[in-house]
């Protein structure tokens, strides 16, 4: 299963942002998910960055976005959220401790699971 993995990277301490990453991209591998975008780092300008990224959610099966920090912005995740269920993909966000999320009417609308962790989402993957 290929996975578009949307989190919060912008005003974050960028070793902190490739750890948990590498976290994320091991727990999907042993489930058989494959993330399949990259940082977002080595674009030209905006445009070229947003337009791969936007490719990649075409691309993939799923979108997993992680909202998990309270406050944060998240103004490319919530975007990429709106693309990829125009595009028709199953959206899952992993909230952790911001537990309103799943109560904006937004979200809702654009989310077909809300999950506090990943492990949670990981069983109602595996089913």
């Amino acid at each position: 299963m290929l996975v578009y993995y949307a989190r919060a990277v912008d005003s974050r301490d960028w070793d902190e942002v490739q750890s948990e990453r590498s976290r994320v991209v091991q727990l999907f591998s042993e489930h058989g998910m494959e993330i399949i975008n990259q940082f977002s780092d080595g674009y030209e300008d905006d445009k070229e960055l947003v337009e791969s990224q936007i490719a990649n959610i075409r691309r993939c099966d799923i979108l997993v976005a992680d909202l998990s920090i309270p406050d944060h912005p998240y103004l490319g995740c919530i975007g990429e959220v709106i693309y990829a269920h125009q595009f028709g993909k199953r959206v899952y966000v992993i909230y952790g401790d911001y537990e309103h999320l799943p109560d904006r009417p937004w979200m809702s609308y654009h989310t077909d699971g809300f999950f506090r962790t990943y492990y949670e989402f990981i069983s109602f993957i595996d089913g």
